[in-house]
């Protein structure tokens, strides 16, 4: 029998380990990865958290020292809460003040809320209410902030399409924001109806809207158009027309009101004060006193002018025959710029084109600007037209000059095309005057007369 060579077990001895040597390498459970950490000791966890993330010297390095020449810039303060304050008026129909202690629409926490000393009262906003005729009461609805609140009573009317105790205007004291203005009272009418509201100063309608009554009690509480409010006693008029009833509506309010079956209107009227009476006599003196100055400031440097005009043209004016017209040329500030000018050839250009392009607009300015004017919604028209009587006059002044350079041999000067003609300088010159008297008459019989 031949015994096996050394070389073949040690072959067959690696063919048979290869299994073993495979399960150990590749299904051998991973080492787990969790790191349990040591437990903490009670005095090591202590000083962790009394001393956190200090340096090597105990010091924190987050902690930078006060620079003492640093400019240290405070917080900026928490803006105070903004209150509702109520200045109050009452007022009778013709906007007199009334007598302290008259009830007035309002309720607070204590009950409701009584006139003060002269018919003026100002107290807080808070937990006051609209307290409307049948005795319900309604919130403000108020801005924050300062308002005042004109409340005029209403003498009863008879055969009306309502029946208002008070009307209240409540306005900011900030023009921007908008006015508000309450009606409460009570209608025969059937729910449904329309009522037309105007709020008129003369004829001019300043505000208004539609009413729709739901039933016999009437709340109306409508915001108007900012403006800046001037003192006056304002008409308010509640008018239900037929025109714009339906068939079956229309039979209702003729069974409370028989000549709607004829197509006619309901009509109420009341007074809206704003401010009381003595203020609006007030303002009106303020706003004619403006006017009349801005008015002869017109017509005094118009005549100074006219004079210089046909002074360098070598002539007279026919105005200095008027003694008035003259006295107030010469109190005017520059009658003596005037007066120098010289006439043909001596006359002083330099000094010309001082007075037109300076010293003249620069006066024209104060009343130009349209917020100058003084309650300009008390006259819109009129706070209108004051800016294009200046700019009228503006334009004259320039055709004055021109017609001065032409007739002294000179072109017209680059100041003096602001203006644009429609006719040659002389027909233009005399339209333009025109349109200086015409604009002055208008203003006058509206503010003056």
């Amino acid at each position: 029998m031949m015994s096996e060579h050394p070389t073949d077990r040690m072959l067959w001895v690696a063919i048979l380990a290869i299994p073993v040597v495979a399960w150990l390498l590749f299904d051998s459970p991973p080492a787990p990865t969790n790191f349990e950490p040591e437990p903490t000791t009670v005095s090591e966890r202590d000083q962790r958290t009394e001393n956190p993330a200090t340096d090597s010297d105990g010091e924190d390095p987050a902690i930078v020292p006060e620079d003492p020449g640093a400019i240290r810039i405070d917080p900026e303060p928490t803006p105070a809460a903004k209150i509702l304050t109520l200045k109050i008026r009452a007022l009778s129909s013709r906007g007199d003040l009334l007598a302290q202690g008259t009830p007035l629409p309002l309720v607070n926490n204590h009950g409701q809320v009584l006139a003060g000393a002269g018919g003026r009262l100002e107290m807080s906003g808070d937990g006051v209410r609209w307290l409307a005729s049948a005795g319900t009461e309604y919130p403000l609805e108020l801005a924050e902030g300062n308002w005042i609140l004109d409340c005029t009573f209403q003498e009863p009317s008879v055969d009306a399409p309502v029946q208002v105790p008070w009307l209240v205007h409540a306005r900011p004291e900030d023009p921007m924001l908008s006015a508000h203005l309450i009606i409460s009272g009570q209608t025969p009418l059937p729910p449904g109806s329309r009522l037309v509201v105007h709020m008129l100063d003369g004829e001019s309608v300043l505000d208004g809207g539609i009413l729709t009554t739901q039933g016999e009690q009437i709340w109306w509480n409508r915001k108007l158009v900012p403006r800046d409010w001037f003192a006056t006693l304002l008409t308010l008029r509640v008018q239900w027309r037929a025109s714009a009833a339906t068939g079956a509506l229309l039979e209702k309010v003729a069974e409370v009101w028989e000549p709607a079956l004829r197509g006619d209107n309901w009509t109420w009227e009341g007074s809206c004060g704003v401010d009381d009476r003595l203020e609006a006599l007030r303002q009106s003196g303020e706003i004619a006193a403006w006017f009349k100055q801005a008015l002869n400031e017109v017509e005094t440097s118009r005549d100074l002018l006219l004079v210089a005009g046909a002074k360098a043209r070598g002539k007279r004016a026919g105005l200095l025959r008027d003694d008035e017209r003259v006295d107030q040329m010469m109190d005017h500030p520059l009658a003596g710029s005037i007066d120098g000018l010289g006439r043909g050839k001596r006359f002083d250009f330099m000094r010309w084109r001082r007075l037109i392009d300076e010293e003249l607009p620069e006066r024209w300015r104060e009343w130009a600007d349209p917020a100058a004017v003084p309650w300009p919604d008390r006259h819109p028209g009129a706070a209108k037209n004051i800016g294009l009587l200046f700019h009228t006059l503006n334009k004259y002044c320039r055709l004055e000059s021109t017609i001065v350079y032409g007739h002294l041999g000179k072109p017209r000067h680059v100041h003096d095309f602001v203006a644009d003609f429609d006719w040659e300088p002389m027909t233009e010159r005399t339209q333009t005057l025109k349109k200086i008297r015409n604009f002055i008459a208008a203003i006058r019989e509206t503010i003056l007369e």
